[in-house]
């Protein structure tokens, strides 16, 4: 069920199984654009209670796959609504050549929504090439897999593989996600990058939002990152 972030912005989530059992939720967000229309963050499955809630907010324009990874339900998305620009990581072109898309995500936000958001490529990183985002009217940080959030799940195998990952309970990036990174001192630069972004919500799709303190609690969970930068990056001063 859709539920209210901040003005023009909501969020959704469902319950994921991985293989061998690992549970844990998964987060879409939807922002309704100067257009009028809205544009899906990590769509998730879409019911059609859901898209009764999406058609009351208004036409569905964009859809966004912003990481290698999650491509799970972009394509049911994409079936259910058809004259929606897609929109996809560079990363999924070679991991699904099957996968439909319009338009590759850049470095720069597009027109269609660059009065709302800003957005930027994670460096060092191509397997992976995750997109953040900040919906500026709301300062709300939107990431994908750069840091989890997961206080509740099932199951023991869930418990055991996020303690394996250094994520159990807990604000944190995984070391799953530090081994996609092939330079270190690209990564640091997206991490110095974002902090510098004017947000107070850190929403991930993988775990509780975090409201309070967000600058500094993301910052901590970017230590590993923040320590690639070379000595002679002005930013790492």
């Amino acid at each position: 069920m859709l539920e209210p972030l901040a003005e023009g912005l909501w969020h959704d989530h469902f319950d994921l199984f991985m293989p061998g059992r690992v549970h844990f939720r998964g987060r879409m967000v939807v922002a309704r654009l100067g257009s009028g229309g809205l544009w899906v963050w990590s769509p998730i499955p879409i019911s059609d209670e859901l898209a009764a809630q999406l058609a009351e907010l208004g036409p569905v324009e964009h859809l966004v796959a912003p990481n290698g990874f999650h491509h799970m339900h972009f394509e049911g998305a994409a079936e259910r609504y058809g004259s929606a620009r897609k929109w996809i990581s560079p990363a999924l072109v070679t991991k699904r050549p099957d996968l439909a898309h319009d338009e590759l995500l850049t470095t720069e936000a597009p027109p269609a929504w660059a009065q709302e958001f800003d957005q930027h490529l994670i460096g060092g990183m191509p397997k992976v090439d995750e997109f953040v985002f900040l919906h500026r009217p709301s300062k709300s940080l939107l990431v994908t897999d750069m840091v989890f959030n997961i206080l509740e799940y099932q199951g023991w195998v869930s418990g055991l593989v996020f303690r394996m990952a250094g994520t159990h309970k807990r604000f944190a990036q995984s070391r799953l996600f530090r081994s996609f990174v092939k330079d270190r001192a690209a990564a640091a630069h997206s991490a110095r990058h974002i902090l510098g972004w004017d947000f107070e919500r850190v929403v991930m799709a993988h775990g509780e939002i975090v409201e309070q303190g967000a600058r500094e609690t993301l910052e901590g969970a970017l230590g590993w990152m923040l320590a690639g930068a070379p000595s002679s990056d002005p930013a790492a001063a």
